[in-house]
């Protein structure tokens, strides 16, 4: 029989990233899920949670760019819509995709 070791994933263990990118991150947490925002421009979220895959959870990130849909007539925003940019199975890889996504963003405010 085979002895297979059961593989706790980031989230289960309550690892939360604030504790080594603080500095950087807005944090928000649930009992199903992560948020994380970029302090320099928090239309780019990372969302944690953990999914089950082959009757093991696993931690999947996702990298998410909001825009705004609509706004008031005041000029306040009505309604936003978050769209993903890509997925990960890691911190490391979501992590530096946002920050080129802060950092193209960034770049594109500038330019106009």
């Amino acid at each position: 029989m085979e002895n297979k070791a059961t593989q706790m994933s980031l989230f289960s263990q309550g690892w939360k990233a604030e504790q080594y990118w603080g500095s950087e991150l807005t944090a928000t947490h649930m009992r199903s899920a992560s948020v994380y925002r970029f302090i320099e421009n928090n239309d780019i979220s990372i969302k944690h949670t953990a999914v089950r895959k082959d009757s093991e959870w696993v931690d999947q990130f996702v990298v998410y760019h909001r825009t705004v849909t609509a706004y008031h007539e005041s000029g306040n925003v009505l309604s936003t819509e978050n769209n993903p940019v890509e997925t990960f199975d890691n911190w490391l890889d979501a992590y530096y995709c946002g920050v080129v996504c802060v950092n193209n963003l960034n770049m594109d405010l500038i330019a106009n």
